[in-house]
């Protein structure tokens, strides 16, 4: 048996429509709410469907109705969320999506993407004298919070359909690039993740773009790591995706590249030293 509190964004709408209906045909308060539980597993008292029908409360007042349509703001929410956003439950039953970062204008861009699909952001900046300082953005939505903790084959299916969007959102939050500033002439754009299927599925949408890549572990489980001066071990495999070829970073750079301008900075000096410019100018946003 489930209640209202655990209905997704469009399960509510659809309950709604239904009530409605059944209302129309002059079927009583107390026979909705049993074929409703009969029907659906889902409880819910007469007093709140005669408010419904009568308009004295509407269901979404605390709900904020966000856009879950495929779109490339979407995408890249979707990117950043395998990557460093992570989502939670807190306090009495608020649905939280995070992230923190220390690039203001990866988190600006977070919070931008969030905004427009009707998340409502709120960002901030964060001093932690136990670990670097950084930028949050926080949304209170059980809408995209459901709709994230959905099977990660469903996610994909959005992706698939703006794929720049996504591998920028998921190489702001896992890429690093290396260039060797001696020559210039060879880089490496790698993003690491425990998820092996997230990084199968990014080679695919590198390879559907004609983007070449490589996938292998990088760290073992069981590898010794210190990490701010405690010493712990991997608990499971760390995976690496590498783009090397010249040609293959060339197009990574000029037709996704990274939002992070420390980042993109590195992409656009090797670009220039090989005769070419990134059109899109990604170091001079803010």
């Amino acid at each position: 048996m489930r209640s209202l509190r655990d209905l997704e964004q469009e399960e509510l709408q659809e309950l709604l429509e239904y009530i409605n209906e059944l209302r129309r045909k002059g079927v009583n308060y107390s026979q909705i709410a049993e074929r409703i539980m009969n029907e659906k597993g889902i409880k819910i008292s007469r007093v709140t469907i005669s408010r419904w029908c009568k308009g004295r409360h509407n269901p979404f007042n605390r709900i904020k109705v966000v856009n879950l349509e495929p779109s490339p703001s979407l995408a890249y929410i979707i990117g950043v969320y395998f990557g460093d956003a992570s989502v939670n439950i807190y306090g009495n039953y608020k649905y939280r999506v995070r992230l923190k970062v220390v690039d203001k204008e990866f988190a600006k861009a977070f919070a931008r993407a969030l905004k427009e699909i009707g998340a409502n952001p709120c960002m901030g900046y964060e001093n932690n004298a136990t670990r670097s300082n950084r930028w949050y953005v926080e949304s209170n939505s059980k809408a995209l919070y459901m709709f994230l903790k959905q099977p990660k084959e469903k996610l994909f299916e959005v992706a698939r359909e703006y794929p720049k969007e996504f591998l920028r959102g998921f190489f702001d939050s896992e890429g690093h690039v290396y260039v060797d500033k001696n020559t210039f002439r060879s880089a490496y754009i790698a993003a690491y993740n425990y998820d092996l299927d997230v990084l199968d599925f990014s080679q695919e949408l590198l390879s559907s773009l004609f983007i070449h890549s490589k996938i292998w572990v990088s760290k073992r489980a069981g590898t010794p790591v210190i990490i701010r001066s405690e010493k712990y071990s991997y608990k499971s495999n760390l995976y690496e995706l590498r783009i090397y070829r010249v040609e293959s970073v060339m197009k990574f750079a000029l037709e996704i590249g990274f939002t992070i301008q420390r980042k993109q900075k590195k992409l656009n000096e090797w670009l220039q030293h090989r005769g070419l410019e990134n059109p899109s100018n990604r170091d001079a946003q803010t």
